[in-house]
């Protein structure tokens, strides 16, 4: 294979591994050969990469083997590698970057690529549908905030929160 030494980063622990700049491929030294990655069920493209040394293997998600070839360092403890756009599959450079699983959830809901579970599927979630659902049945009906509070064992502000909108608020719409 023709690769120019100036377009590859050796990958800091797999070093018989390269990311081409160029060609936007991994190749491996030991095998000549470039790696074709897959698709794993979770999105990401993945790759077998082999310590030829001490035969050992690790699968590894293709946008952080790119972005460790870079740095030329392993990520950073409490870090992840984000894809910008969005999209699991673009392993380009540009479209990579080094953030905290902080940053990385709050990019993931601010771009929907993540959405909170409503309802009795949220695990913080005290009462089922049709508890919430009987709620302002039972206001409508007199009973007093503090007596429904007392009746589902949560406190006043969450009955407050589902009479207004801002707890359950799907199921006001129906």
């Amino acid at each position: 294979m023709n690769w120019k030494k100036e377009m590859l980063h050796q990958h800091p622990i797999f070093d018989d591994y390269y990311y081409n700049d160029k060609t936007h491929e991994i190749y491996c030294e030991y095998l000549d050969k470039v790696i074709i990655p897959t698709k794993h069920h979770s999105g990401y493209m993945v790759f077998i990469a082999e310590d030829f040394v001490e035969s050992k293997t690790k699968s590894y998600r293709v946008h952080r083997f790119i972005m460790e070839c870079l740095l030329g360092r392993e990520i950073k403890e409490g870090y992840v590698v984000n894809h910008i756009d969005g999209d699991k599959t673009n392993n380009l450079p540009s479209n990579l970057e080094e953030i905290t699983y902080s940053e990385n959830t709050k990019h993931a809901y601010a771009n929907e690529l993540a959405k909170g579970k409503k309802g009795e599927e949220n695990s913080q979630a005290k009462l089922s549908e049709e508890e919430a659902k009987r709620i302002p049945e039972l206001r409508k009906e007199g009973m007093s905030v503090r007596h429904i509070a007392e009746l589902y064992g949560v406190s006043v502000k969450s009955i407050y929160s589902i009479l207004s909108g801002k707890r359950w608020k799907h199921l006001v719409k129906e």
